[in-house]
């Protein structure tokens, strides 16, 4: 026997509808059944082949075909008992059998194993708890990526701003390094190279400032001033900075006097120099100024030496005329003392006695200046003391008293002598004409008013008596006083009531 015929009709046999008498009603209900089942189980497979297309992530999906495989085999059964009823191909029917059965052994023999597995798979219910916790973990995770993303953002802005800040600092560091109206440089502070250098001070030794980078600083210091004691212990940290005058080397080889102060900028952590920092101000024209100024003062204290000693001879002098005129005079009050003994005539010997009070006043003049600090002026109040009392111990009038006070007041020669002058008349004539040989009182009054004014009052307490009238006229005394007066652009007042009080009002003396 053939395959074929092993297959499709072994050993001559009948049709399965044979068996079923032919009846079309009975073969109809077969054939209807298991057309209908076999759709079914096609059907189940594709439905179960889709869902697990659509579900990739399904752990065992592998099961899932061998079931496909299973049920299309027992759908392929179904089939081929429509076949039989008509064709004894049972054979083929007896294969797919097989098939079959090896199918729904393996799926049977895999599927048990599984279960465990497939049990312990979480239910819905422990999904949905599961899925919760999920989703609230991911909302933790979306709210700590929405706050890292916005600390990210701000650090982000931060360094942005931080960037923009230092890139605005970095072009005003520029702009006020360039525009410095004082020399700046750079140094690397092991090396001594000058890093950078700014127009100022390039400008201040005729370079331009990309010349100087890249050279020593020691280059461009004058070779006599070339000291580093004091930039090498800043280096090594025994000092906090440099600082020093000392001559630059300009380009044409002349030196140009700089004040240079230097500091080092160092590491935060390891106090490593990283950059020596140093101010260069031009003081050239500083510095040869105060040379001119050392060499004028030199000449100035010759010249003030000269001068002090000139006054020094001057006053020298002065102090010697002052001397000598005072003993002139003191010399001439003795020659006048000495002509009037001789005389016998009163009115001839009272002359030469008012002459000798004039004189006197004229020597006490030049004896103040002589004693005084500037030789040119001196207190007015001791003068006025000593003229009075003088005249009062002349006359040999004890019985009458002298009262005398006198403001302070500088005056000099021109003002000092015409007012002795005034005083001694006016007081000589209170003694002659206002007692009559009796007790009395004399008052000096000079006092400093307000307006650059000063008033000279001499009164007594006397009889009164009428000072410009004198053996008909006018007398000598009343002629010297109108032109005292009017040399000193005075006013004169006298009253005679009470006494006789002469008031003059004087200009205040002005002194150079």
């Amino acid at each position: 026997m053939s395959v074929q015929e092993w297959l499709f009709n072994p050993a001559g046999m009948t049709p399965h509808g044979f068996c079923l008498s032919w009846s079309p009603s009975l073969i109809a209900l077969h054939v209807v059944s298991d057309a209908v089942i076999g759709l079914a189980y096609f059907s189940i497979p594709l439905a179960i082949a889709e869902f697990v297309r659509r579900r990739p992530d399904l752990r065992y999906g592998w099961v899932a075909y061998l079931f496909v495989a299973f049920i299309l085999a027992c759908g392929t059964t179904h089939f081929m008992g429509i076949v039989t009823l008509w064709a004894p191909a049972y054979g083929v029917e007896g294969l797919i059998k097989l098939l079959t059965a090896v199918l729904s052994i393996a799926t049977a023999a895999l599927l048990w194993p599984l279960i465990p597995k497939a049990a312990a798979l979480p239910s819905a219910a422990q999904l949905e708890i599961l899925n919760q916790d999920l989703e609230r973990r991911v909302a933790d995770r979306v709210q700590d990526l929405e706050e890292l993303n916005a600390r990210l953002t701000a650090a982000l802005e931060e360094k942005i701003h931080a960037q923009q800040a230092q890139a605005h600092s970095d072009a005003h560091f520029r702009a006020s390094f360039e525009s410095a109206a004082v020399g700046q440089v750079h140094y690397d502070p092991v090396s001594g190279l000058i890093l950078r250098a700014n127009h100022a001070y390039a400008a201040m030794l005729g370079y331009e400032p990309e010349e100087l980078a890249g050279r020593l600083g020691s280059d461009f210091t004058y070779p006599d001033d070339r000291d580093s004691t004091s930039y090498g212990e800043m280096l090594h940290g025994s000092g906090a900075s440099y600082a020093r005058e000392k001559r630059y080397l300009r380009r044409d080889g002349t030196p140009v006097w700089g004040r240079v102060s230097a500091s080092l900028v160092c590491a935060p952590q390891t106090d490593k120099p990283l950059l020596a920092v140093a101010v260069v101000e031009d003081i050239d024209e500083g510095h040869k100024a105060q040379i001119a100024l050392r060499e004028a003062k030199h000449d100035l204290e010759i010249v003030v030496e000269e001068r002090t000693a000139a006054l020094a001879q001057r006053d020298l002098l002065l102090r010697e005329v002052y001397h000598r005129v005072k003993n002139n005079l003191q010399i001439v009050d003795s020659m006048l003392l000495m002509q009037a003994r001789r005389l016998t005539d009163p009115d001839a010997k009272a002359a030469l006695e008012n002459l000798r009070g004039r004189v006197y006043a004229l020597g006490l003049v030049h004896h103040q200046l002589m004693g005084s600090k500037d030789l040119e002026t001196f207190d007015v109040a001791p003068f006025l003391e000593e003229l009075s009392r003088h005249l009062l111990e002349g006359a040999g009038r004890a019985e009458v008293g002298l009262s005398v006070r006198a403001a302070p007041l500088k005056v000099g020669l021109d003002f000092a002598i015409p007012l002795g002058l005034l005083v001694t008349e006016l007081v000589t004539n209170s003694m002659k004409h206002a007692f009559g040989g009796g007790p009395g009182a004399i008052d000096v009054t000079l006092d400093d008013v307000e307006a650059g004014e000063v008033v000279l009052q001499v009164s007594d307490n006397g009889r009164g008596y009428d000072p410009a009238a004198a053996s008909g006229g006018p007398s000598l005394g009343a002629s010297i006083v109108d032109g005292l007066v009017r040399q000193l652009r005075g006013v004169l007042t006298v009253s005679s009531e009470g006494g006789t009080r002469s008031v003059i009002r004087l200009p205040a003396p002005v002194h150079a």
